[in-house]
């Protein structure tokens, strides 16, 4: 037994001695790894491409293993940057920019290591931006800790960056409004939204090429453009809105992630169209600033030609009509029939032994009609109309259904809520046919307008 003990422990004693001569080897010089201070990229050291960006691996070279843990003090030197480009040494060169890389502030050594990568994360939007020059960036070691040294040429090195290499001129990712290119008469579609007191109109901008990580755009009003097309003739007899008086836009324009369109509201005053319905409205939109990728310079601003005629509603209640109801109110001359469109919410038309109402409207000549409002009365909730249809017909006989409303609610008094339904048909009559209220005998409603949408 006890030579298998002294094997043992001279095994046990060997390794130790082993593991105290590594800790007593001597410390390492560090230097960046670079062809005569230049690392090039592309080049013999490659990098990661990904959709936003790129990761280059900085080597770090050591004369030897590493004989412990340590740490180096990473930085970058700017100055050298400039006066090389100032003195003509780098030629067609630009500095890279903070905002554009990561780079880390130190790195940890581990032990027994013969080389050590620093990941330098470059942004996708500056090797766009600056698509055709070099990006350079000096980065410079410090502080090497356990008596470790840098190497005196080595410390330093110039990544430069060949963004013609990285990216063809196909792959770089623009931003444009998606039907710039000329004046955009508005509105283009369906999805505005007409409304009492303003309009929204949705405008929509592009990415180019495959979508990445989230961004945003600024946005500013580009007033400038559109009095210059005004002033040219190329917009005769228009007239520009201005920006937070007349209509107002978001700061920005947010791209989520993975997302190659995106849009925002443009919010008008209907006031601001009406005052100029037969003129041609018109304002410019313009982008700025992208947190990634770049503008297309020839569609980044667009100009909106607005169309007063397709962009006001119009409340048509009391426009040269015939005005009758099913039931009238003979025993109050203040809530009697013609209080029900005086158009005035402070007043109400009220009746009692209720079981249905109608109340027609009966024009000159046929109208197309879209929407209305109900306004509540000043009192007794469950006098309210719960239940009603909005009906159209051409000789005050045969009705057709335009609306049907169930178990409607109203959260106030004298609270107007509008309602907008499909239709283009024109009719000479419109009824308002209310079959039930909240529960009460009795039924009061301040205000019903008919609105006539473009």
């Amino acid at each position: 037994m006890r030579p298998y003990i002294f094997l043992l422990l001279f095994l046990f004693a060997c390794k130790k001695n082993d593991r105290f001569k590594d800790e007593q080897l001597s410390p390492v010089n560090v230097a960046i790894s670079s062809e005569n201070g230049i690392v090039n990229i592309p080049g013999a050291d490659q990098y990661t491409k990904a959709t936003d960006d790129i990761t280059i691996p900085v080597k770090l070279v050591f004369s030897a293993a590493t004989p412990k843990l340590f740490t180096v003090n990473i930085g970058v030197n700017n100055d050298t940057i400039n006066t090389l480009i100032a003195n003509q040494q780098l030629k067609n060169t630009v500095l890279l920019g903070e905002s554009y890389y990561t780079l880390p502030r130190s790195a940890e050594i581990r032990f027994g290591l013969d080389t050590f990568s620093i990941p330098l994360k470059v942004s996708m939007q500056a090797i766009e931006r600056y698509y055709g020059h070099d990006l350079a960036l000096a980065i410079r070691l410090s502080d090497a800790t356990k008596a470790n040294t840098l190497d005196g040429s080595g410390r330093m090195a110039i990544v430069l960056i060949h963004t013609d290499k990285v990216i063809s001129g196909t792959e770089i990712h623009y931003l444009y409004f998606t039907k710039a290119g000329s004046i955009l008469m508005e509105p283009d579609g369906t999805d505005h939204t007409l409304g009492n007191t303003e309009v929204t109109l949705p405008v929509s901008v592009t990415l180019g090429g495959t979508a990445g990580g989230a961004f945003t755009i600024n946005l500013s009003a580009a007033p400038d453009t559109a009095q210059a097309l005004i002033d040219n003739g190329t917009l005769t007899g228009s007239t520009l809105l201005a920006s937070g008086t007349d209509y107002t836009l978001p700061a920005t324009v947010n791209f989520p992630a993975n997302t190659n369109v995106a849009k925002f509201n443009l919010t008008v005053k209907t006031a601001s169209i009406t005052k100029n319905v037969n003129n041609k409205p018109v304002l410019a939109i313009q982008l700025n600033d992208p947190t990634r990728h770049l503008l297309d310079s020839s569609k980044s601003t667009i100009v909106l030609e607005l169309d007063p005629s397709k962009l006001i509603e119009t409340d048509i209640t009391n426009q040269n009509i015939k005005y009758t109801t099913q039931y009238e109110n003979t025993s109050n001359g203040n809530e009697n029939s013609p209080k029900l469109i005086d158009n005035n919410i402070n007043s109400k038309f009220l009746l009692g032994n209720f079981s249905t109402v109608w109340a027609m409207l009966e024009f000159a000549t046929p109208q197309t009609t879209g929407a209305y409002t109900m306004t509540s009365a000043n009192d007794a909730p469950d006098r309210d109309p719960k239940d009603w249809t909005i009906e159209g017909s051409n000789n005050g006989t045969d009705w057709i259904v335009l609306d049907k409303r169930v178990d409607q609610n109203f959260g106030s008094r004298f609270l107007t809520v509008k309602y907008t339904f499909s239709n283009q048909e024109a009719y000479k009559f419109y009824r308002l046919y209310v079959t039930a209220t909240h529960g009460s005998s009795l039924w009061q409603q301040a205000e019903w307008r008919l609105i006539k949408r473009p």
